[in-house]
Parts: structure tokens; C-alpha cells; sequence
């Protein structure tokens, strides 16, 4: 009798053990690649859409990844303002007849004129001056 009930204690193991290492294995998986898992998903041609996700949470995600690039871009585009504007030296500013006049690299540059053919300078302060390249805007302090 010790020997039936051991072989049916063993076909009820072998069973649930089958029954739950699938979905364990299968949710341990599952659980560090579920973004990569998604973001494949939703790459899928000729699929349709998976009824697990839902519409909401994918726009939402396009929209915090589309703001999430043009921060990047913005960041990209200061970084080569600030990377153009160190070879040139800020030295002082002065006013002449309430116009104030800076000096870069010993030319005289006034407020609405371009340092070069893409950087104008927006404003000039007592002690820093406003450069813009298209969108992006770097403030510099006199005499960096």
C-alpha cells in the first residue's frame, strides 16, 4: 500500500508541478522584460493589438517619449551654443550715449548685431550678455 500511495503522491506532484511551473517561470520572465516585452510588441506588423495593453497607456507613452526627445534636442542644441561661445572672449561692457556697447575678442559688438553668422547677441546687461542661436538662448557673464 506504501508504494501506491508514494506513486500517486508522485503523478499528483509531477501534475501540479507542471500546472504551476509554467506560470511561475512564465511570470518571473516576464516581469524584468516587460517593457522591452511591450515595446516589441507594439513594433509588430500584421499583428493585431494586444488586448492587454490598453490604447490610453501607448499614447500616453508616445507623448512623454516625443517630449522626452525635444528636451534632449533642446539640451544637444545649448550645449553647441555654450560649445561655439568658449572661443570667444567676453571682456567688458561699456556705454556710449545709453547705448551699451560689449567687447568680444577687441571688436565692439552692439545689442541686435551677430558675433558670427548664426549667433546674435539679444541683450546686453552690465554683467552678462544674452546670446541666441535659432531657439536656444545662453547667458554668459562679462569678462569668461
Amino acid at each position: 500500500q506504501k508504494a501506491k500511495t508514494q506513486r500517486t503522491k508522485k503523478v499528483i506532484a509531477e501534475s501540479s508541478a507542471q500546472k504551476t511551473s509554467t506560470p511561475i517561470t512564465a511570470s518571473v520572465a516576464s516581469a524584468p522584460t516587460t517593457k522591452r516585452r511591450s515595446s516589441r510588441s507594439s513594433q509588430l506588423v500584421g499583428w493585431q493589438r494586444n488586448p492587454f495593453n490598453s490604447v490610453a497607456l501607448s499614447s500616453e507613452a508616445d507623448v512623454e517619449s516625443g517630449s522626452i526627445n525635444s528636451e534632449k534636442q533642446q539640451d544637444i542644441e545649448t550645449s553647441i551654443l555654450l560649445k561655439n561661445l568658449e572661443r570667444y572672449n567676453v571682456e567688458i561692457v561699456a556705454e556710449f550715449n545709453n547705448e551699451k556697447v560689449v567687447l568680444i575678442d577687441n571688436r565692439r559688438f552692439r545689442q541686435g548685431e551677430y558675433l558670427n553668422n548664426d549667433i546674435l547677441i539679444e541683450r546686453i546687461e552690465n554683467d552678462q550678455i544674452t546670446f541666441r542661436n535659432g531657439n536656444t538662448t545662453v547667458t554668459r557673464n562679462v569678462g569668461n
